[in-house]
């Protein structure tokens, strides 16, 4: 089978990160795989050194693109086109229709907010839609039109040999090289903080308020990066906060900053598809934090692998955070649940396994072989 993967946005969000897993995934199961990017996209690099992918880099410009597009369509005959953001769903649809080979195209939505008009319409008439979570698929369900048998739901995946059980001995490291001392409970929120209120940051410090006074050795880590940097600053500084919270860049090493956390929190206020730093989290044997919202209680099962709170209830989330806080037992047993949750339902294989299921199920329904091998 041959797969064109499409990214024009390819500069490092969690779409990108996802795709990046999609294609080792399908690679190892013995697809052939292609990625069509932009020339401005900063992860060519990255894409560049996966063995055996086809990486194409194609002009910024729009319409530049969708050509280029269509050329190698037409020259590398792929039997699915799957595009991952949303500019890229109908310039992946136009550049197929442009070919007389006419792939099947087949669009991602990795988001809770509705289509356009003209996606609500039409899109579902003539592509293949997969939605990352039940959560994103019941929107999409209520407001697309055309055949249900195009609507789709994939769950993603994480590296789990690059996301894995911490040692103690890490842990400890880790903590100190932050200044947190090897007694301290470690609640970390992993992810951009622009306003109006981010992941839920400043709820986050919020709850911290309420904890500290009943638990000297929770400390709070935000890891991340955005425009509500100032007003969380002025939090801290107006609670004295000063030594139980930090705020630190975005980090490149994910794993690094998940060693000196005991427990994950997503304090999200707005409904997400689903947070894969969840998963990460997991994988690495932490427990988790999570609003009741969008996708996440897909991720995890409460009471297993961590507490589910209501979102915006900063009383929940502070008795959330004490609880695990007091029981470092509680920790370790939901944390090596999490692992092996992760494991058989979250790891990349199973990602490409069942993206590449998918694949097949779309082209005995459209009664296509698959491109031979070169």
């Amino acid at each position: 089978m041959r797969v064109l993967q499409i990214d024009s946005i390819f500069n490092g969000g969690g779409v990108d990160s996802q795709l990046l897993e999609l294609i080792r995934g399908l690679l190892t199961a013995g697809a052939e795989v292609a990625l069509a990017v932009r020339e401005d996209n900063r992860l060519i690099p990255q894409a560049r050194a996966i063995p055996g992918l086809r990486v194409r880099v194609l002009p910024a410009p729009r319409i530049a693109f969708i050509r280029a597009l269509a050329r190698e369509i037409r020259a590398w005959q792929p039997d699915i086109v799957h595009a991952h953001h949303g500019r890229d769903h109908w310039s992946a649809l136009v550049a197929a229709w442009l070919t007389k080979c006419r792939p099947r195209v087949v669009v991602s939505r990795h988001l809770m907010r509705r289509n356009s008009a003209t996606s609500r319409a039409l899109l579902l008439r003539c592509t293949d839609v997969v939605a990352v979570s039940q959560a994103v698929r019941v929107v999409l369900d209520a407001s697309l039109h055309g055949p249900r048998n195009h609507l789709h739901q994939v769950y993603g995946g994480v590296d789990c040999a690059r996301f894995q059980p911490i040692s103690a001995e890490r842990t400890q490291t880790a903590k100190a090289t932050l200044g947190f001392g090897p007694d301290t409970v470690v609640f970390m929120v992993l992810g951009y903080f622009n306003p109006p209120r981010g992941k839920g940051q400043l709820e986050f410090l919020k709850a911290a308020v309420h904890v500290h006074a009943q638990e000297p050795r929770a400390r709070f880590l935000i890891v991340g990066a955005g425009g509500l940097l100032e007003p969380m600053q002025q939090f801290i500084q107006a609670n004295s906060l000063h030594d139980v919270a930090q705020i630190i860049g975005w980090q490149a090493d994910v794993c690094g900053v998940l060693a000196a956390t005991d427990v994950l929190v997503y304090p999200a206020v707005e409904p997400e598809a689903l947070a894969m730093a969840l998963w990460e989290a997991m994988a690495c044997g932490r427990p988790v934090i999570a609003s009741r919202l969008g996708g996440m209680p897909e991720a995890f099962q409460t009471e297993q692998h961590g507490l589910l709170v209501p979102a915006n209830d900063i009383e929940a989330l502070a008795a959330a955070i004490l609880r695990m806080s007091a029981d470092a037992d509680l920790r370790a047993r939901w944390g090596a649940a999490a692992w092996h949750y992760v494991q058989a339902h979250g790891s990349t294989p199973a990602f490409a396994e069942r993206m590449l299921s998918l694949y097949w199920e779309i082209l005995r329904r459209e009664h296509r072989d698959p491109a031979p091998i070169a």
